[in-house]
């Protein structure tokens, strides 16, 4: 399916991002991003009931299905807008796979293509132009920033559907508030009191 695209060699598992706190550039950034947020939508999409996979509390909020559906097709084609110059040679995306488990690990599997994706550029590589739709140009880091931005967003989509289940525990909502880590008094009641 991905023949063209994908690297011959598999992805070993005990393969790490960046180390948060000892960043060395943007390109380890940009990894940590991309691969290390896929990594959070593949663990809330694991805790995803299966008779939940295709639920949300609302006709306009995707759900778990959709939005790793969403997320792999995206990851997919600015793969394909990165690594096939030849914008005629471009495909479109494959068909996915209806079972939860088998979702997860196709989304895995792209994290790997986006990890090694990112390792193999050098800084004067992200100025490279693109053309990834007629009349259009982009540089390979907007590629990456638009990877990075997208897969935040998901995670955040799905992270209401985990906490609307209740899988993050019972409790009322309340979330850490920076003044409390400092010491200082709220100036207004947090969370807010709710109508």
């Amino acid at each position: 399916m991905f023949d063209e695209m994908n690297s011959e060699s598999e992805e070993p598992q005990a393969e790490k991002n960046p180390d948060f706190d000892q960043l060395k550039d943007e390109l380890e950034v940009f990894e940590l991003m991309i691969v290390g947020y896929i990594g959070s939508l593949v663990r809330t999409a694991r805790s995803i009931p299966d008779d939940k996979w295709n639920w949300s509390f609302s006709e306009r909020t995707p759900t778990a299905r959709e939005i790793c559906e969403h997320t792999f097709v995206w990851l997919w084609c600015d793969r394909q807008q990165m690594t096939v110059l030849d914008r005629t040679q471009h495909r479109p995306t494959p068909d996915l796979p209806i079972d939860r488990m088998a979702m997860i690990q196709l989304l895995e599997q792209e994290a790997g293509e986006w990890r090694r994706l990112v390792r193999s550029l050098d800084q004067e590589s992200l100025s490279a132009e693109r053309e990834p739709w007629p009349g259009e140009t982009r540089v390979v880091r907007s590629f990456l920033f638009h990877m990075g931005q997208n897969v935040i967003y998901k995670v955040g989509q799905v992270s209401v559907l985990y906490y609307e289940l209740g899988l993050d525990g019972g409790e009322p909502y309340d979330a850490p508030f920076p003044n409390r880590s400092y010491g200082f008094t709220d100036s207004a009641p947090w969370p807010s009191p709710r109508t």
